[in-house]
């Protein structure tokens, strides 16, 4: 055999480019692994986040005279608060006992309907119990707040109902506006998070063991505790903490739904940038409660200790009937869609009074809103805001997430929890951080601090949520497309984009929503610039009107639809999928 003798000329070399893909002893460095592509979300959450903080701290031992920051130096502020017989630290311990109940009644109640949806519901059936459940999420916050408004106090649904079904002969002080409608209305609003976190764990649960325990004779509650409650651990955990969170920062809820219960650690921060103009000692009660949550953190994580591995998603489900699981479903789903009929309903009655009783139907209010300049002016300047901080959102979380995706080390975990640390705070404290960050460099607020605020508030979402769809994606294509000469720019826009498509529309779809939700921050950051939850707000704090009910609506029954008819898009196209896939 003769032996063919290659010269040294014809062996192409490996290009020295500092691409790193593995494998061989040439290993080339991945240029879309530059640690540049992430630099932009950093630096926009650095100076958009983390020096606002920074200004917070250093405010907080400042003292205000006259409405004047004064620089000088004192402890007077934190003394303030801890001092002997004074208000603020009771009322922070009281928030936390109430807020940490609230969230814990969240995610028990909300655990028996995760558990029905994950394990004993059909695969190809979940989907309609998910889009149920999730829907009223993504209808306004304050349009949520407002229908429980309805229902509550001497005059509310819930009392008229009382009265005139002769079950009271007055109103009972539990439906009033208390501490009972407080956290009636908080775990309504947060129903749909601590539901997810709970069903996403649980949805990985292995039926072989309920099986198996079953047949050595263990009682319900017996593989509930050693089973399945341990293993949806994390899910709990985290719905527990989700929930807290966005609690402990809520101001609007308990001023709306408690009456002179209502007044909350979050309410007395926000306070002392109104009329009071106690800027410093606002600062220490903000940082006051940015601190006790992080300890509130680090307890729970030390206590939960660590979670074992979720397993293998299976299209497995028990097939016994559970009656009470049913029954508990549907209840919910009734807690949580009537309301919402409720204010429909009374956006239909052809009354000046909302409420009962229905008089006959009319579209009158609804034209009355379309009528509305303020309103047309506030829906426009939502949406320009939530297009702007989507575009800035996507585009900055997708560059990030490309280089996070394949990255690994210290200074990746570094610069995801730096990106992700705005998820970790209330939106009250990250409002006034910014706000503060705003008045130490003598900036007005106006339209484009709004946009910052909701970006700070979006991009970790995005990131996030793109990263997710590229661990793990095979990037040999990426490899092959440049080795044959391609640029990593063309390499990136004709290969890896489309892999992350399905992320970043799911990424531009959430940051839309909760830009266009979004109260709390812009509230505090905005100057004369009006949103559309800006504009719920005054409306429902003056006057709850016929038209107001018709825009609470609208808004509902668009959200309604936007979510129904992207779920069943998405999932008719993962059916057909699946059926062209099987015929193969």
């Amino acid at each position: 055999m003769d032996t063919v003798e290659r010269s040294p000329e014809t062996v192409s070399p490996v290009p020295d480019k500092g691409r790193r893909f593995g494998g061989g002893g040439n290993v080339e460095r991945d240029p879309l692994a530059s640690k540049l592509l992430s630099l932009p979300a950093l630096l926009l959450v650095v100076i958009g986040f983390l020096l606002p903080l920074l200004v917070l701290v250093v405010y907080s031992f400042w003292p205000t005279v006259n409405g004047q920051i004064l620089h000088e130096w004192t402890f007077d502020n934190y003394s303030k608060i801890f001092e002997s017989g004074g208000t603020y630290l009771p009322t922070l311990l009281d928030t936390f006992k109430f807020v940490g109940l609230s969230a814990l009644a969240t995610v028990v109640l909300t655990f028996p309907l995760a558990y029905f949806v994950a394990v004993k519901v059909r695969p190809s059936r979940r989907i309609f119990w998910l889009v149920a459940a999730v829907v009223p999420f993504w209808t306004s916050y304050l349009i949520r707040v407002f229908a429980w408004k309805n229902m509550f106090g001497d005059t509310g649904v819930i009392n008229t109902a009382i009265t005139k079904l002769g079950l009271s002969s007055t109103p009972l002080e539990f439906f009033g506006f208390s501490r009972p409608a407080i956290l009636i209305t908080f775990v309504y609003l947060l129903f749909p998070l601590a539901f997810l976190t709970s069903y996403i764990s649980l949805e990985r649960l292995d039926i072989r063991l309920l099986e198996a325990a079953s047949d050595l004779g263990a009682k319900p509650w017996r593989r509930l505790t050693s089973i399945i409650v341990p293993f949806a651990k994390s899910g709990l955990i985290a719905g527990f903490i989700v929930c807290f969170i966005t609690m402990v920062g809520d101001y609007v809820t308990p001023s709306m739904i408690g009456g002179t219960e209502g007044i909350f650690f979050s309410n007395l921060v926000v306070n002392q940038f109104g009329g009071s103009l106690q800027w410093g000692f606002g600062a220490a009660l903000g940082l006051i409660l940015l601190i006790s949550i992080l300890l509130l953190l680090v307890a729970l994580r030390a206590t939960a200790g660590a979670v074992a591995s979720a397993g293998e998603y299976t299209r497995v489900y028990v097939k016994e009937r559970s009656p009470f699981l049913v029954a508990y479903s549907i209840l919910y789903m009734v807690f949580l869609y009537t309301p919402i009929a409720l204010l429909i309903l009374f956006a239909l009655n052809d009354s000046q009074v909302v409420g009962f009783p229905i008089k006959g139907f009319t579209l009158e209010w609804f034209q009355a809103v379309f009528d509305d300049p303020s309103l047309i002016d506030a829906l426009y300047t939502s949406l320009q805001v939530a297009a702007i901080t989507v575009l800035i959102s996507v585009v900055l979380g997708t560059l990030a997430a490309v280089q996070l995706a394949r990255a690994k080390g210290r200074i990746r975990n570094l610069s995801l929890l730096t990106i992700s640390a705005p998820m970790l705070l209330p939106p009250v404290v990250l409002g006034i951080g910014i706000i503060i960050g705003l008045n130490a460099v003598g900036a007005e607020r106006g339209l484009w601090s709004i946009i910052m605020a909701h970006v700070i508030l979006t991009l970790p979402v995005a990131t996030l949520l793109v990263m997710v769809r590229l661990e793990g994606f095979d990037r040999s294509q990426e490899q092959a497309a440049m080795d044959l000469g391609a640029k990593p720019v063309m390499a990136f826009l004709r290969i890896t984009l489309p892999q992350a498509l399905p992320g970043i529309v799911a990424a531009a779809m959430i940051s839309f929503a909760l830009s266009m939700d979004e109260f709390i921050m812009t509230f505090l950051v905005t100057g004369s610039d009006v949103t559309l939850p800006l504009y719920i707000f005054g409306s429902i704090r003056f006057e709850i009107s016929p038209a107001l009910m018709a825009l609470a609506a609208l808004i509902i029954i668009v959200s309604f639809l936007l979510i129904v008819i992207g779920a069943f898009v998405a999932f008719g196209r993962s059916k057909a999928l699946r059926t062209d896939g099987g015929s193969k």
